[in-house]
């Protein structure tokens, strides 16, 4: 004959169950909010012809060169950044960015 759970233990089950489902379906209500994309940037910073340019965000341009900034002065981790083109997503961020490159 098999022992039967006491009262108190199968509400214990009951309720640890129910915390499980409860973690489960909020990773998963997280896991879909993060899906949305993030928003598109207004500037590319990229490096043209060895100096700093700033181009709209779908690549337009250039809008702006910066003839003092030489791209290849700039360090390594910078460059590689620049050749690919760095996101900047407002005027805030493109005055703090023109700053770390010497502007």
């Amino acid at each position: 004959m098999e022992k039967q759970p006491k009262k108190g233990m199968r509400r214990y089950l009951w309720a640890l169950g129910l915390a499980a489902l409860a973690c489960l379906a909020a990773a998963l209500w997280w896991l879909w909010r993060g899906r949305s994309a993030p928003p598109a940037p207004r500037y590319l910073l990229k490096d043209s012809g060895g100096h700093l340019a700033l181009y709209a965000g779908d690549g337009a341009g250039p809008l702006a060169l910066y003839d003092e900034v030489y791209t290849r002065l700039l360090p390594e981790g910078d460059v590689l950044a620049l050749q690919q083109g760095v996101p900047v997503y407002d005027e805030a961020e493109l005055q703090k960015r023109l700053e770390d490159y010497g502007l």
